[in-house]
This record gives C-alpha cells, structure tokens and sequence, in this order.
C-alpha cells in the first residue's frame, strides 16, 4: 500500500465538520487570530454565491475543519485561523462536490491544490478559489449470482495512473466517500476498477486488470454486478 493510500484512508475518518476546529495544542499556542478570505469563481468564471466551503490546513490535524458559504458576491471569509498553511475547497453535496480535501483532489484531478499561508507577520491571506470539475460518481450494486441476494459490503480499487489510486469500503459507514455505495471518480478520465466483497470471488468484470471506466463530470454511473461465493 503505497504512502498516499495510506494518507487517504486516514483522512477520511475526520469527524463531521463544524465551526468548534481548533485543537487544545494551538489553542495553548497562539490566539489564532488570522483571516483567509477571497471569492470563489465557478466553471464560468463567475463569483459562486451560496456555496460551502471547507478550509483544511496542510498536513496532520487532529481537528474537525471550520465551514462557510460564500455571500451572493462569491465572497468567503474564515476567521480565528492559525497559523500554519491552508486550502480552501468547495464541499457542497447539492452542488455537485459532496467531497473535498488536499489529497481528495490530487486523486481526483492529478494536481495539488493551491495553498496559502498565515503567520503572526501576516495575519490577513486573500486566497480566490477557482472551482475544479465535478467529480464523477460510481454507483455499485452488487448480488450474489447463485441466490441473487444483495450483497451490501462492497469495496472498489479505482486506479487513475500508478501513483493516483484508492481503495475503498462501503463497509465502514464513517468513510466519507460511501453514501448509499456511491463512489467518487477522477471526472472525464479512463479509470480502472476493480469490485469485489469479503467471501466472494471478485466480479468477473474487473478481475484481472481491471475494468476501464470512464464517468463524465457530474455524471453517475451504475455498475450492476454477479459475485460467486468462495466455497468453503
């Protein structure tokens, strides 16, 4: 398991977001009295109004990450930020973003989002957002292919290069990526798949290299699948 494997994984075990973000420790260490604001363009280029948004700092944190909608300009403003390096993304799940985070767009779009810094010399950070593509969504349904029964554990290996992949369980319901075995996948983009569950063979549709998918932005897409059981 390579090391942005591993970092994904952990990273979607973060608690649900609030406003209550900064730890003990920084507390104990600075007054946090930094600001990051800016204004968020769409696909159009236009300001986004009434958009969520989530700042999450670069690195570690043990912390749940502070929320804000943009006003009818586009505009955001956080406030009581540490210091430290940040990121702004849109995570809004009616918008077309349920999901976001450093390294969620690296997987999903090859690149490292742009960051900015506060420091006690440096206290106020303009940062403008300009919005990535929707992501794909993968919906699996899966049935066993003796009985038909639905089988509900479900897990997905989504490779998009060497480097870029993923794999991941709806079996967890804290995994911020499984809502209603939905999946997100690198937009536009030819994307290897493999599905399979505990005590069954994997789909005969992936085994192997793996089946090539390919899911427009904002699309879904739903994969109905047979497992053979593994005999005991």
């Amino acid at each position: 398991m390579n090391t942005f494997h591993i970092i994904l994984a952990l990273l979607f075990t973060v608690p649900a977001f609030s406003q209550n973000y900064v730890s003990e420790t920084q507390r104990n260490q600075t007054s946090c009295k930094g600001v990051v604001h800016g204004i968020v363009l769409g696909r159009d280029g236009k300001p986004w109004g009434g958009i969520n948004l989530v700042l999450e700092p670069v690195g570690d944190y043990d912390y749940v990450l502070p929320r804000v909608r943009t006003d009818q300009q586009g505009q955001y403003r956080f406030e009581e930020v540490c210091d430290g390096k940040w990121g702004v993304f849109v995570e809004d799940k009616e918008a077309g973003y349920p999901h976001s985070g450093r390294y969620m767009n690296w997987f999903l779009y090859g690149v490292w989002s742009p960051q900015v810094e506060v420091t006690d010399k440096k206290l106020e950070a303009q940062f403008n957002v300009s919005v990535p593509p929707k992501p794909g969504q993968l919906h699996v349904r899966l049935i066993t292919n003796n009985t038909k029964a639905k089988v509900t554990k479900v897990e997905v290996q989504l490779r998009a290069s060497r480097k870029r992949w993923t794999r991941l369980s709806c079996e967890d319901s804290d995994s911020s990526l499984c809502e209603g075995d939905y999946f997100l996948v690198p937009p536009d983009q030819d994307v290897k798949l493999h599905i399979t569950s505990k005590g069954f063979h994997e789909w005969r549709g992936s085994a192997g290299r793996g089946k090539t998918i390919r899911v427009a932005s904002g699309d879904v897409l739903t994969i109905d699948a047979e497992l053979d059981p593994i005999e005991n």
